[in-house]
């Protein structure tokens, strides 16, 4: 009785080392696979982006080329950098876990590459904040229509003064020396 008793407390003593190995593994593991995007600042990451555009998701279907690419179709807000028009087509994996999630109608800022047959590539690494894009790089809107309405009130200002200095229209200020 003493021998296989003994046995027994080695068989459980094994087991137990062997069933905390097993939970102190997966308790330090990391996470496998997972998506590894380059760091750096935004002006850096849009220097290195071919396109950048401030964008909404309108279609999204898988391509007929490949089963493990999807299209997605945006149409373009505002465009940060690169030649793209109203409406872009971007090439993502499926299937991975750098897959380009994104919700249909949600507005987003994504760096785009440029790939050798000239379709554009996005991954999960491509989405930005869009305030944050458009401040890195963004053009200003409306830059003409100020400097319009600029020359249009710099217009009225100078009809309006050349009128009173015509009529002799002062204004009669306290203090102010009578003409």
């Amino acid at each position: 009785m003493g021998l296989l008793t003994f046995r027994f407390r080695i068989g459980a003593a094994v087991a137990a080392l062997a069933g905390m190995l097993a939970l102190s593994a997966l308790a330090f593991a990391g996470t496998a696979a997972a998506c590894v995007c380059t760091g750096g600042s935004m002006a850096e990451r849009l220097d290195a982006a071919d396109a950048a555009v401030v964008a909404r998701l309108v279609d999204s279907k898988d391509a007929l080329s490949s089963p493990t690419r999807r299209v997605l179709t945006f149409e373009v807000e505002q465009r940060v950098k690169g030649d793209v028009g109203r409406r872009v087509d971007v090439r993502s994996p499926s299937g991975t876990d750098c897959d380009l999630e994104v919700h249909e109608a949600q507005t987003i800022g994504l760096l785009l590459t440029k790939m050798p047959d000239g379709e554009w590539l996005g991954t999960q690494c491509s989405v930005v904040d869009p305030g944050e894009l458009v401040a890195a790089g963004g053009e200003p809107r409306g830059g003409t229509i100020k400097v319009g309405i600029g020359i249009v009130i710099l217009g009225l200002v100078l009809l309006f003064a050349s009128y009173r200095l015509r009529r002799g229209l002062r204004p009669q200020l306290p203090g102010a020396p009578e003409p």
